[in-house]
C-alpha cells in the first residue's frame, strides 16, 4: 500500500466516504482553526484506488505559567476504509497508518492520543505493541431504531417537555442568516467560561454548516428554541451515514427555568435525527468529562441514554513515562 499525506484542502481529491471525524469538511474545519494542522493520511492500491483514509490533527497549546508550549497529535477513531473489507484489513491499513505518523512526528511533540474507537478491540494489539497506554473512558448514546424516542425518556423529561410545549416553545433547524447568528451566539456566550468544552471560533462553525457552494450542509445542522420569537436554546450536532452525534448545547437555564431550555435543545436534535432515520445519536459532549461534571451526564442519561465503555489510548514521547503509565494501567 502507498499512502500519500496531504496537508492542504486545495490538494485533497476525492474521499470515499466513512465518518464525519475523518471527512473533507473536518479537514478544512480544522485548517481553519488557530493552533491545529490537520494531515490527511491516504492509502491506495497497486491500481491507484483508495482503500481508505486517516485524518490526523496537530495541535498546540501554550501556557504561560509556567511557560510551557505543547504540542501533540490526535487520531480521532479508527479512520475510514471500503465497505468490503473486513476488520482485519482495515486493522492491518491501521496499523500502516500508524507506522507512517510516527515517520512524520517531530521531536517537539508530547504525546500522540487515540480516541473515540467505537471497537475496544479494534487495533489493541498493534496499539499496544507501540507502547500505547490504554485508559478507560465512555460513550453515551440513544438507539433510536428499536423505540420511539419519547418512550425512552423518563417520567420526569415527558413532563418537562410537554410544560415547554404546552407553554409555547418550539424548536426547529436554523435555516437563515439572522437564525444561525442567534443560535451561535447563544452558544459562544455558554461555552465562554467553560474550561472543558471549548467552542470553535464562529467562522469555523459557519464553515461546517454551509457547503462550498453557500448551501446548507447535510452533514451539520444547528437548531434552536424559542419562545415569544426569543432564541432561548441551542445545539449543534454532526453527522455520519447511519449516526447523529450531539457536539453542543446550551440553553437559558436561569433566564427560563420552567421552560427547560437545555433539555428543549437537545430534545430537537434527537427528533431531527429520528425523523431522519438516524440509527443511534451519541452525545459527544459526554466524552472524557471530569468527576465534577458528572451531574451533567446523569442529565443526559434521562433521554435514555447507555453508557458503554471504551478505551483512550496514549503514548508520550518519553519512553520512561509509558514504561511506568503501563505497569499503571495493564
Amino acid at each position: 500500500m502507498q499512502i500519500e499525506i496531504y496537508t492542504k484542502s486545495a490538494t485533497l481529491p476525492a474521499l470515499i466516504k466513512g465518518p464525519a471525524l475523518h471527512s473533507a469538511l473536518m479537514f478544512r474545519t480544522i485548517e481553519q482553526s488557530r493552533g491545529c494542522k490537520p494531515y490527511m493520511l491516504v492509502g491506495y492500491d497497486k491500481e491507484g484506488n483508495e482503500m481508505g483514509h486517516l485524518l490526523i490533527i496537530k495541535r498546540r497549546s501554550i501556557r504561560i505559567i509556567p511557560p510551557v508550549l505543547n504540542y501533540w497529535y490526535t487520531i480521532n477513531g479508527e479512520g475510514a476504509y471500503r465497505s468490503e473489507y473486513c476488520s482485519a484489513e482495515r486493522e492491518e491499513i491501521f496499523a500502516e497508518f500508524l507506522e507512517k505518523v510516527f515517520d512524520m512526528l517531530d521531536f517537539r511533540h508530547t504525546f500522540i492520543e487515540v480516541l473515540n474507537i467505537e471497537d475496544s478491540r479494534f487495533a489493541y494489539s498493534t496499539l499496544s505493541s507501540r507502547s500505547f497506554i490504554p485508559m478507560r473512558d465512555q460513550r453515551l448514546y440513544i438507539s433510536l431504531h428499536s423505540k420511539e424516542p419519547h418512550e425512552r425518556l423518563t417520567r420526569a423529561y415527558k413532563a418537562h417537555i410537554r410544560k415547554a410545549e404546552k407553554s409555547g416553545v418550539t424548536h426547529k433547524r436554523a435555516t437563515t442568516l439572522e437564525e444561525i447568528s442567534e443560535g451561535l451566539k447563544l452558544l459562544r456566550n455558554y461555552y465562554r467560561s467553560k474550561i472543558q468544552r471549548k467552542l470553535p471560533k464562529e467562522n469555523i462553525l459557519r464553515t461546517m454548516l454551509y457547503t462550498t457552494d453557500g448551501a446548507l450542509s447535510d452533514k451539520a445542522k444547528l437548531f434552536i428554541v424559542k419562545y415569544k420569537e426569543k432564541i432561548i436554546g441551542s445545539s449543534l450536532c454532526l453527522y455520519e451515514e447511519k449516526r447523529a452525534c450531539l457536539a453542543y448545547s446550551c440553553g437559558l437555564r436561569k433566564r427560563y427555568p420552567l421552560l427547560y431550555p437545555g433539555i428543549m435543545a437537545i430534545w430537537a436534535a434527537i427528533t431531527d435525527a429520528h425523523n431522519n432515520r438516524y440509527v443511534h445519536f451519541e452525545f459527544l459532549e459526554a466524552r472524557a468529562l471530569p468527576f465534577m461534571q458528572r451531574k451533567f451526564i446523569h442529565t443526559l442519561l434521562n433521554f435514555g441514554g447507555k453508557q458503554v465503555g471504551t478505551l483512550r489510548w496514549y503514548r508520550f514521547r518519553w519512553n520512561w513515562i509509558n514504561k511506568i503509565l503501563r505497569r499503571i494501567y495493564i
